[in-house]
C-alpha cells in the first residue's frame, strides 16, 4: 500500500512540475528593424498565467497623463479626460520631496504644492 501512495505523490508532483506557466521567456522589445523612424518599439504584449484557471487581463492605454510646472504653488491641467471628483488620480513631485495635492473635477485637474516643482499626474481610473 505505501508503494502505491509513493508512486501516486510522485506522479502528483510531476505532473504539478510539468504544469508550470509555460510560453517560455517572454521575447523583450521587438526588433528595430523596419522601424518606421522611432528609436525602438515598446512590446505591449500581456502575458498571464494561473493553477486555478484562466486568467481575465485589461490593458488600457492611460491617455490621461502628463507633467506640468506649478506657478507659485498651483496649477490647473484642463483636459475633458477628467470627468468628475471620483476619478483616481496620482500626483508626484519630481523636483523634490515636496507633498502635492491634486483634485480632479469634470473637465479639470487642480494641483497644489510648493513653488515652482515640477510635478507629474495620470488618470488612472
Amino acid at each position: 500500500m505505501k508503494a502505491r501512495s509513493a508512486v501516486v505523490a510522485t506522479l502528483a508532483v510531476i505532473g504539478l512540475a510539468g504544469s508550470g506557466c509555460g510560453g517560455g521567456p517572454h521575447p523583450g522589445l521587438p526588433s528595430v528593424h523596419g522601424d518606421s523612424g522611432t528609436k525602438y518599439n515598446q512590446s505591449r504584449d500581456v502575458i498571464a498565467n494561473s493553477f486555478f484557471g484562466g486568467v481575465n487581463v485589461t490593458a488600457m492605454d492611460l491617455v490621461c497623463a502628463g507633467r506640468v510646472q506649478l506657478a507659485q504653488g498651483a496649477a490647473t491641467i484642463k483636459d475633458t479626460c477628467f470627468t468628475g471628483d471620483t476619478n483616481v488620480v496620482l500626483c508626484t513631485d519630481t523636483s523634490s520631496a515636496n507633498a502635492v495635492q491634486c483634485t480632479a473635477a469634470n473637465g479639470k485637474l487642480a494641483l497644489a504644492g510648493t513653488g515652482s516643482d515640477l510635478i507629474n499626474y495620470a488618470r488612472v481610473r
